[in-house]
């Protein structure tokens, strides 16, 4: 018998789910991963079998950022970013201020300790954490609904 944690990864990577996750870690990111003026002419569009999409609102900067593509790669690397493509389009303030507002969402300290409680009872390391965690976005995820 196999372990979940084994599993899910392959079974997340097929479904696209785990591309969809470093695509949302990487758009709250990207200011963190590059600073100014670079992030402000730049976010990432789209992420499929590790090659990564980034919209640049520019042609200065598309052209630039294309002779910089190995500094990304390497930035990017840890990230399972294989290759970047820069392509030129409109980057719209609002899409960075939604990904800076759902930053603002965290569980309350109800919320915390009932996930707590809960989380006491699984023995399997691997199970909790990944229990623990589905929970939370699940938690995270209505707020973000309830919030529209």
């Amino acid at each position: 018998m196999q372990r979940v944690g084994k599993i899910l990864p392959s079974l997340f990577g097929n479904y696209g789910i785990e591309d969809a996750v470093v695509l949302k870690f990487l758009r709250k990111s990207w200011n963190d991963i590059f600073t100014p003026p670079v992030s402000e002419h730049s976010f990432p569009k789209e992420l499929k079998n590790g090659i990564l999409f980034v919209t640049v609102n520019s042609h200065l900067w598309l052209t630039q950022l294309k002779l910089l593509k190995d500094e990304f790669l390497k930035q990017l690397c840890s990230y399972g970013v294989k290759d970047i493509e820069f392509r030129f389009g409109r980057i719209y303030k609002n899409q960075k201020e939604k990904i800076e507002k759902e930053n603002v969402l965290s569980l309350s300290s109800e919320q915390q300790e009932w996930l707590k409680d809960i989380m006491k009872n699984i023995k399997d390391s691997e199970m909790r954490i990944i229990t623990e965690s589905l929970i939370k976005k699940y938690l995270l995820f209505t707020m973000h609904i309830g919030r529209r």
